[in-house]
């Protein structure tokens, strides 16, 4: 196995050291650790440290020091904890997205091929065997699709409120306060004090 030099040890301290609580364990970037090695005398350019990063496993270490900060620091591991689920959620909504990007793409396509079909079969034409298929499968995904929607539908309270209705609502209302409330309540502080 490899051992770092003391350029490359010297810039493993100063990666990991970076990563801190306030930084959400995020090291510095190759370019700022090249900076301050450069203002310490040392010799690292920011593709010798991603190559150095790669060769020493600094990432491991990196996922050593936050997994001890976990268990040590109940801070640190909500924070992580946080961090995490959002990551989670953020992923979810992009694939969420994605799928729906390609299921309108799809439905498009199958739309499309259907109707060329009904076209020919209009023009008396018989469908082959492949379009008799197409047709089943089709009629297969969208029915299975229907259904689970209505089942989705069926499951949704009847008052169902969106975010901008919510926000709507929100900006309605209006709190009132009483001046004699207040009043009171200041001169009972400045009594008890």
């Amino acid at each position: 196995m490899k051992q770092m030099n003391e350029t490359q040890q010297k810039a493993f301290e100063i990666y990991l050291e970076s990563a801190t609580f306030e930084s959400d364990y995020k090291p510095i970037s190759e370019e700022q650790l090249a900076a301050k090695l450069d203002a310490l005398g040392l010799k690292g350019s920011s593709s010798s440290i991603n190559r150095w990063k790669k060769d020493f496993n600094w990432t491991q270490a990196l996922q050593n020091k936050v997994t001890l900060a976990m268990s040590e620091d109940k801070q640190t591991r909500n924070l992580l904890q946080r961090s995490s689920l959002q990551m989670v959620v953020k992923n979810t909504k992009v694939d969420i997205d994605r799928n729906e990007m390609l299921l309108a793409a799809s439905y498009e396509f199958f739309e499309i091929e259907t109707t060329k079909i009904r076209a020919r079969q209009n023009a008396g034409e018989t469908p082959t065997k492949d379009e008799t298929e197409f047709m089943k499968f089709v009629a297969t995904l969208t029915s299975t699709r229907r259904d689970k929607m209505l089942d989705r539908l069926a499951i949704m309270p009847p008052e169902a409120v969106s975010a901008e209705q919510l926000l709507s609502r929100l900006n309605g209302v209006k709190v009132e306060f009483e001046d004699d409330v207040i009043d009171a309540e200041v001169q009972d502080e400045k009594a008890s004090s």
